[in-house]
């Protein structure tokens, strides 16, 4: 009222000052996605059953806080001799749960195609949503054995295709989980190509293992 008081007073020649100015701005959080990639070639079933539970653990524990948070949690899987998406991004537990229950364990390690899958239904969200928030979240044991394309290095191409998922600024947290420390597997190098820290699963809990999923947010070129 005070303004059209004013302007009324001044006339419609008065100059326009920078409190007439207003911008209503509409912020709509972006939705966040984490997509786990879980190994379950034959080597996952080795040692301590710990190693497939905390992996499983900690995707149940991401998708009831995912259902909570409006967000949402996508599954993949890797052995044998592919990639399967297991659960399309869903804030869904009960479709989750069900899904982790009759889970195959056994196999080759494609390793490279677990990244492929990721990276492919990041890009599809990102095409739907500008605003999704994606999080790649690898377990695995690193031992990469089958590649993506006939005669290449496994080790190679998937390093490749870690690279690339950097350029393309996907945040990734990589969990390793090698029962022995002394053998050295690709996982810190997929760590450093990523440009993150990869983590042991026998040093993280279920909750831990959330806690660095909530924590992690774009990297930094190195």
């Amino acid at each position: 009222m005070l303004r059209r008081a004013q302007a009324a007073a001044t006339g419609p020649d008065r100059p326009l000052a920078a409190e007439d100015l207003h911008l209503q701005v509409r912020y709509r959080p972006g939705r966040r996605l984490v997509v786990f990639v879980i190994d379950t070639s034959d080597s996952m079933g080795d040692g301590p059953t710990a190693r497939i539970t905390a992996a499983l653990g900690a995707s149940l524990t991401l998708a009831s806080r995912a259902y909570l948070n409006r967000d949402q949690v996508c599954l993949i899987t890797f052995r044998d001799q592919t990639a399967r998406l297991v659960v399309s991004p869903t804030a869904s537990v009960a479709l989750v749960r069900q899904e982790m229950q009759h889970l195959p364990v056994g196999g080759a390690t494609p390793l490279a195609a677990g990244l492929q899958k990721a990276r492919e239904v990041i890009r599809q969200a990102r095409l739907k949503d500008q605003g999704v928030a994606p999080l790649l979240v690898l377990i695995s044991d690193g031992e990469a054995t089958v590649p993506l394309d006939p005669g290449a290095e496994p080790n190679a191409e998937a390093l490749a295709l870690a690279k690339r998922i950097y350029q393309e600024k996907i945040p990734a947290l990589l969990i390793d989980t090698l029962e022995s420390r002394k053998h050295k597997n690709l996982m810190p190098q997929l760590a450093r190509a990523l440009g993150v820290e990869c983590r042991h699963i026998h040093d993280l809990r279920s909750e831990q293992v959330l806690h660095l999923i909530e924590q992690s947010g774009p990297t930094q070129s190195p």
